[in-house]
């Protein structure tokens, strides 16, 4: 199975899990009613178990991960953010959480708020407060429950910094400015010769200056392996993994991999993406089950192929494990095909916070980092008069939305639309809808494929024929008739019909002329008018009377749309329909 399908499965069979059994422990959602530079009272859901944080630099994505990681209990947020005398803290910085409780068999919530001190500086589980949104405690005794509040959860944390991610010879050479460049060489060398002596002696330990400096020195586990080889596209035959403090300094630890693909080499020689991958790999699969997993910038050096690749095994640890993922990221290759759900963005509410978007599709909000969209919704109108109804229906959604559609008039119309352009489409892959004008209606809903019994594959062609009113050109193998044939065409008539369900929908009213009618003029009568009717009148409405042309009509109505409301019905049918293709759900 090809990757992307495999995604595709992968977040199909992920959707289906539940807080419970599924996913012990889950966090339901964060609200935060003052913290850091978020609008208060901001509320992140985490409706699926991988939930992207999307926004520019500096609006306060890290900093979620930070609450999150002091969510549980034994953890705090003092880790990451704690007051200095450059950067003080005011007021009362808190943060509440729901998770899912087993005992309870439901969410609780639980609060945590920031204690500062001359001498200390930490958060500590609060009491329940109703005057910041938390719901009052239920009756009754359970594991977990105080008087005045739930404890906080119970759950391991992984965090991990990519955008920190260095090896040993990339941090010395770099970074560390006690030694003097011209001095470097000499250090680095007799430090891989003690690394040197490390690797083949499989020393657990390495005393110099009274000091223990091997932490970590062992060989990758084959899945270890398998998973690091899997993300970077490329066989490595071993690779070993020593955490150490061989450098001079009190450096704390520092990283080396040696990597085997046929010669050997260690970190120094590696591209930063392989030590990356083996980084993200190992805290990973190191993790207990239904840990909450925290991943900054999971893209930094990572190509856009190994981006993907990381994307799938966190999906493959969620399924095996329960885990509950949350990256903040700037790349697409991590949102394309995420739950619009899924994605949070983050952005400035022009008054100095952050605000939260709940939603949002892959293409919306990467152009709300002015990026321009790639793959564009594309939707295909009969003629202008619709195009202009839609444009102006859809001025009113998220801009990133805006860009992300690109509607084009098809010439030939609903005939060649439905004849032509959408099998070509479905066979392509290309991602086209359809607006049709509503008197091309020809059945209430297209039938579901899956409702059709083989016996009734013989009248598919007749089926279609009477809910589309064409006789849709398929591209078929096999041959002029034959058994092979004449089951590829039924396959390509059952594909059209799941195609025609997604992908097709009808403007409301016969034409869009009588939308501009009834909205421009809701005094008119206009009730019950043939396509050819509403199509005269409209003419008569905007050129009063003047002989005009087809293209000087469409330049009139372009003035005109701008007078329709948002709030008119049709426009609103028109938005819902275009939210359920964008987000799989209305707008």
């Amino acid at each position: 199975m090809a990757e992307e399908e495999e995604i595709k499965k992968l977040i199909g069979v992920i959707r289906k899990f539940k807080p419970g059994a599924k996913l012990k422990h889950y966090i339901g959602y964060a609200q935060f009613p003052s913290f850091k530079s978020l609008e208060p009272s901001t509320r992140i859901d985490f409706d699926f178990p991988l939930t992207a944080l999307v926004g520019p630099n500096g609006v306060g994505k890290s900093s979620v991960l930070h609450a999150l990681w002091g969510m549980p209990y034994g953890q705090s947020t003092s880790k990451f953010w704690f007051e200095t005398e450059l950067d003080p803290i005011v007021g009362t910085q808190r943060y509440f959480y729901s998770y899912w409780h087993e005992p309870f068999d439901g969410f609780v919530e639980s609060r945590k708020a920031r204690v500062g001190t001359k001498k200390a500086d930490y958060w500590e589980p609060a009491r329940l407060s109703i005057p910041d949104g938390m719901k009052p405690l239920p009756a009754g005794e359970f594991v977990g429950k105080a008087k005045d509040r739930w404890n906080p959860v119970r759950r391991d944390v992984v965090y991990i910094n990519l955008k920190t991610s260095f090896g040993s010879f990339d941090r010395f050479f770099y970074f560390d400015d006690d030694v003097k460049a011209d001095a470097r060489r000499e250090v680095m060398l007799q430090e891989a010769r003690r690394l040197r002596s490390v690797v083949e002696q499989d020393k657990q330990s390495y005393i110099l200056g009274n000091r223990e400096r091997i932490f970590v020195n062992r060989e990758l586990t084959q899945d270890e392996v398998a998973a690091v080889s899997a993300i970077l596209g490329r066989t490595y035959d071993s690779a070993r993994y020593i955490e150490h403090a061989l450098y001079p300094g009190r450096r704390g630890k520092d990283i080396s991999v040696i990597f085997r693909r046929g010669a050997s080499y260690s970190e120094a020689f590696a591209g930063s993406g392989e030590l990356t991958a083996v980084n993200a790999v190992v805290q990973i699969l190191g993790a207990p089950e239904y840990s909450l997993i925290l991943l900054d910038e999971p893209e930094t050096s990572l190509h856009p192929g190994a981006q993907r690749a990381l994307l799938k095994f966190l999906l493959e640890q969620i399924k095996l494990k329960g885990h509950q993922v949350v990256i903040s990221t700037h790349s697409m290759d991590f949102l394309e095909g995420l739950p619009h759900s899924a994605i949070k963005v983050f952005e400035s509410n022009g008054a100095g916070q952050t605000r939260v978007l709940p939603s949002s599709s892959p293409n919306s909000a990467l152009v709300r980092l002015g990026k321009p969209p790639i793959n564009k919704k594309r939707v295909l109108v009969e003629d202008p008069m619709a195009a202009l109804l839609i444009e102006r229906a859809i001025d009113s959604l998220d801009p990133g939305d805006v860009q992300s559609l690109e509607i084009k008039v098809a010439p030939g119309g609903a005939d060649a639309i439905l004849r032509y352009l959408g099998p070509a489409a479905m066979t392509s892959g290309d991602d086209v809808y359809v607006f049709l004008d509503g008197d091309q209606r020809k059945v209430g809903d297209f039938t579901d494929p899956h409702t059709i019994a083989p016996v009734a594959h013989a009248q598919l062609g007749a089926l279609l024929k009477g809910e589309t009113g064409v006789d849709p050109m398929f591209h078929i193998p096999g041959g002029q008739g034959g058994a092979a044939h004449e089951a590829a065409k039924v396959q390509a008539q059952l594909n059209y019909l799941t195609w025609l369900r997604a992908r097709v929908a009808y403007l409301p009213g016969v034409v869009p002329e009588e939308t501009f009618l009834k909205a421009l003029n809701p005094a008119g009568a206009y009730d019950n008018l043939t396509a050819a009717k509403a199509k005269a009148a409209l003419r008569e409405m905007l050129a009063k009377n003047v002989d005009v042309t087809a293209s000087e009509l469409v330049t009139l109505a372009k003035v005109a749309v701008a007078g329709i409301p948002q709030g008119h019905e049709n426009l609103a049918a028109i938005r819902q329909r275009i939210g359920l293709w964008l987000h799989g759900a209305p707008v």
